[in-house]
């Protein structure tokens, strides 16, 4: 629908404001009444993609919306001055410097009014009852993933499913509980699993179907069963799901996703068996694949985004950055293929190091670029420095002319700054588009985290043969040995490298309550130096953020409410250990 439906309604406003009716007859150029946009179908489909434009699906592709990757320890910013890595990594946050963007604040009531007025409207409209259903139940849906938004970020928020009047007394709501919202979420996502549609025509891609919702009800019960099991308590309810919800709640995530796999409308991404690498990196490029359960559509100039134009390595293209660095930590957490451990790895030794990492996960190759990785048509080169044969006594060439090609001299901004570059996503191109212009779509939903949702209920729920058997179906489709026996390590590393760059280890490391140990410390680049006597390479383990640690404090969990938002409306409760 996005990627539809954007023209298209420019089109009906230009069509409707020029027929060819007598002018006396007319409404004003560039006014349309409320009574002509709730009754005419094109109109309201013209509301309605305004609407999926605006929610938040925490995509990482445009608006820097990449910061939920790089305040991880999947990566950091290539940026020295952003305030991700100046700011959020080291645990500096507090209402004033929150912000109202998609990544942290999005304490966003204008979004709501918009979901809420819709409904309102369109329920008082004369279209027919099967149009006016099926598209309220798409609004419906937006609305409880944009509470589920709020809910990941901030705990209990204000319920409010009506538009509100300014001069309505009770104008000034209270924070609901956090049980009370998921349980919000719930319901709504109950209601609309029965209404929408199991899939739409090739003209309609990007509307939210059956199987959408219940894949947000299969992340969003988890999530929340996760907080019953692994929070406590706070602010009477505000803050944590009671534990008597723990059961409940893995229930739910369970069933959901049970329901999408037994539905067999989807398949794991498997166009390329003989070339693992291959077929995972083509699973996030080849559009609308049977994995795909609901994506954010994007067509180019008129709504495209911005990720090859930031991401692609510096020497292929003309803008002089490469955002997303993955940190050492996250390059060592993929296996190699015989399922020994990533953290085995011998870096203290001269070696190539496309043989040093050649018997990785395939999933690493198709997701992580390093100095030596053919990419395109030539091999990217993140070497730091040269030197004639000695490291301990040589001095060390780190002149342009000293690096290689996809690292430049300037430690603020630029290149990589780990020795690593992200290339899952990336289009193997080297004519770039320029700007907001890619039309790569960015999954939202699909297949492979069902199942990892699917074995991770299962755990909770005392089932383990079944969370064994659901993520080792995952691991046989990335080329990777079965597991003969499963714990939560298990289930969280899984988790970490088939949804890696994906924007949801972010919120992962948050519901099992381990960011405090998962994103606080050094993190590590990779520092690898040519040998130019023996063609070969060595390498040097250093903290990614210079003389940096980074910090995440138990008060981290949920975000602070925006000092604004406490001053406007006394009755909303800051959240614990913030000022």
């Amino acid at each position: 629908m996005i990627k539809n439906k954007i023209l298209f309604s420019v089109c009906i406003l230009f069509i409707g404001l020029t027929s060819c009716e007598d002018v006396l007859d007319k409404e004003p150029l560039g006014i349309i009444s409320d009574a002509q946009v709730w009754n005419d179908e094109n109109l309201v489909d013209a509301s309605l993609t305004h609407l999926y434009s605006v929610t938040n699906f925490n995509d990482v592709f445009g608006d820097f919306q990449y910061k939920n990757v790089v305040n991880t320890d999947e990566a950091r910013t290539c940026f020295g001055w952003s305030d991700i890595l100046n700011v959020f990594t080291l645990g500096i946050i507090n209402p004033d410097n929150i912000g109202n963007g998609a990544y942290l604040g999005y304490w966003d009531y204008n979004v709501i009014r918009g979901y809420n007025e819709f409904l309102t409207f369109l329920e008082q409209s004369t279209l027919s009852t099967e149009f006016k259903v099926q598209r309220a139940a798409e609004v419906r849906f937006l609305r409880a993933f944009h509470y589920y938004n709020l809910a990941m970020r901030y705990g209990g928020v204000p319920l409010i499913t009506k538009p509100q009047d300014i001069n309505d007394p009770d104008i000034f709501v209270s924070r609901n509980t956090e049980l009370e919202v998921y349980n919000f979420i719930l319901e709504e996502l109950n209601a609309v699993i029965e209404i929408l549609p199991e899939q739409y025509d090739s003209e309609n891609q990007g509307r939210i179907s059956k199987y959408g919702a219940l894949a947000l009800k299969s992340r969003a019960m988890l999530y929340a069963a996760s907080i019953a099991e692994y929070s406590t308590v706070q602010l009477d309810g505000i803050l944590g799901v009671p534990q008597s919800e723990e059961a409940r709640f893995y229930q739910e995530s369970y069933n959901a996703s049970k329901q999408i796999i037994e539905s067999g409308h989807f398949t794991l991404f498997n166009r390329y068996p003989n070339d693992k690498a291959r077929n995972y990196q083509s699973l996030f490029l080849e559009e609308n694949n049977a994995e795909v359960i609901f994506a954010k559509k994007y067509v180019g100039v008129d709504y495209g985004n911005d990720y090859d134009y930031y991401n692609q390595p510096l020497s292929y293209k003309p803008f002089v950055a490469s955002v997303i660095n993955p940190t050492l930590e996250m390059v060592d957490s993929y296996e190699f293929k015989d399922g020994s451990p990533g953290t085995s790895i011998n870096y203290n030794q001269e070696i190539s190091t496309a043989t040093l990492y050649s018997n990785k996960d395939p999933r690493f190759h198709a997701s992580i670029l390093y100095n030596e990785a053919f990419w395109i048509d030539t091999q990217i080169e993140t070497y730091y420095f040269t030197i004639p044969s000695n490291i301990n006594t040589d001095p060390r060439n780190n002149s342009l002319s000293g690096r290689g090609k996809d690292v430049n001299n300037n430690p603020n901004a630029g290149a990589t700054q780990t020795g690593f570059c992200v290339k899952k996503y990336l289009k193997p191109e080297r004519d770039i588009p320029l700007g907001s212009e890619t039309t790569t779509d960015f999954i939202i939903f699909r297949l492979g985290e069902i199942y990892l949702n699917l074995s991770e209920a299962a755990f909770a729920l005392n089932k383990p043969a079944e969370a064994l058997t659901n993520l080792n179906i995952i691991r046989t489709r990335a080329g990777m040995p079965d597991k003969l026996s499963i714990d939560m390590d298990i289930i969280k590393n899984e988790r970490k490298v088939e949804l890696a760059f994906e924007g949801i280890r972010f919120w992962d490391v948050r519901r099992w309550r381990t960011a405090e140990q998962d994103l606080s410390g050094v993190f590590s680049k990779l520092t690898t130096y040519y040998i130019r006597s023996r063609d070969t390479y060595g390498y040097l383990i250093q903290n990614a953020q210079g003389n940096r640690s980074r910090s995440f404090l138990k008060q981290h969990y949920y975000m602070p409410l925006r000092r604004i938002h406490i001053t406007e409306n006394p009755n909303l409760v800051q959240n614990p250990g913030y000022n």
